[in-house]
């Protein structure tokens, strides 16, 4: 895959580039300017439960989008990067509750929640915070790009999955309505 890649996207990529860019402009816009006014909010914001804050602020996660999605040419290894942070913050949510089992680096103790493995309903928020922070340019002609480049054979595997949670991420920050209230209304969820 990587090989057709090189050879067949590689000497297009400015033409495709520039047709996806045009074609996603508007939305692209948006999203900067919404990712830019999410950056600075707390995990809690984003509704991530206390029991999987992370102490690191997921910024190994955010690094590997950043990098590896943001700044990699193939689509191929894009895709990789994507499947790659998703695995980062399952194994980084793992790690610190094995180290920290009772605390919550921004809540202070968590013993009355019990420690609980990550699920899907904690998982995207997680993706959608660490999305944010990776600050991707172009992000939904990147996922335009991305959902038309992955093999079809992996659509409905593990690739597939982690493709769909970083749509999911994107779907979601572009429906938010940033001018209601911008207060942190998961406070309310996490009393």
């Amino acid at each position: 895959r990587e090989q057709t890649e090189l050879e067949v996207y590689v000497p297009l990529r400015s033409t495709i580039s520039k047709y996806l860019v045009y074609a996603w402009f508007n939305e692209d816009m948006e999203m900067k300017h919404k990712m830019k006014a999410l950056a600075d909010k707390p995990q809690s914001y984003f509704r991530i439960p206390k029991e999987h804050r992370s102490r690191s602020d997921w910024k190994s996660v955010s690094r590997i989008l950043q990098e590896g999605v943001g700044r990699s040419t193939l689509p191929c290894v894009k895709l990789r990067a994507v499947v790659d942070a998703a695995k980062e913050i399952s194994q980084l949510d793992s790690e610190e509750r094995t180290h920290f089992p009772h605390a919550s680096f921004f809540d202070g103790k968590v013993d009355s929640i019990p420690s609980k493995a990550l699920g899907a309903d904690d998982f995207l928020p997680i993706f959608i915070y660490c999305f944010v922070q990776a600050k991707i340019e172009r992000p939904s002609a990147l996922c335009e790009l991305l959902s038309v480049m992955c093999d079809p054979r992996k659509m409905s595997g593990e690739t597939g999955y982690y493709l769909a949670s970083f749509h999911a991420a994107l779907t979601h920050i572009h429906e938010l309505d940033l001018t209601e209230n911008d207060q942190d209304l998961s406070i309310i969820f996490d009393a």
